[in-house]
């Protein structure tokens, strides 16, 4: 009987060791934003622009859309500052210079935060940062 009682208790011992706390797996937001940085590179550009707050895209390129009844008319291309230098305001020029695996981040800016860039920005202005 004694044989059996440490048995058992040895048993129920190396059971009840076994269940003790494991080191959980916690959480880890760096490892999210990771992901969607790396995710970030595999998007064209022109479809990163697309997502930007304020733009539409006509025929293959981007405009900012000002008021709900600005459906049509001569609506010009924003202009486009790339790593701090202004290249223009035609985006088929901006897609060939720029590989969208090497944008860091894209902003748009209007009204007054265009109008840093003068005339040249009244129509907006797409901001792109490299990083090269």
């Amino acid at each position: 009987m004694k044989n059996f009682l440490f048995l058992s208790s040895l048993l129920l011992l190396l059971i009840c060791s076994g269940c003790g706390t494991s080191k959980s797996a916690e959480y880890d937001p760096s490892v999210d934003e990771k992901i969607v940085e790396n995710n970030k590179k595999n998007i064209p550009l022109i479809d990163r622009v697309r997502r930007l707050s304020g733009v539409t895209i006509r025929n293959g390129v981007p405009y900012f859309i000002k008021s709900a009844n600005q459906v049509s008319g001569n609506a010009t291309e924003p202009l486009y500052i790339v790593n701090g230098y202004p290249v223009g305001n035609s985006f088929q020029s901006v897609n060939q210079l720029v590989d969208s695996f090497n944008v860091k981040s894209i902003e748009a800016l209007t009204g007054s935060e265009a109008a840093e860039y003068g005339s040249r920005g009244a129509s907006g202005v797409i901001k792109i940062t490299t990083y090269n």
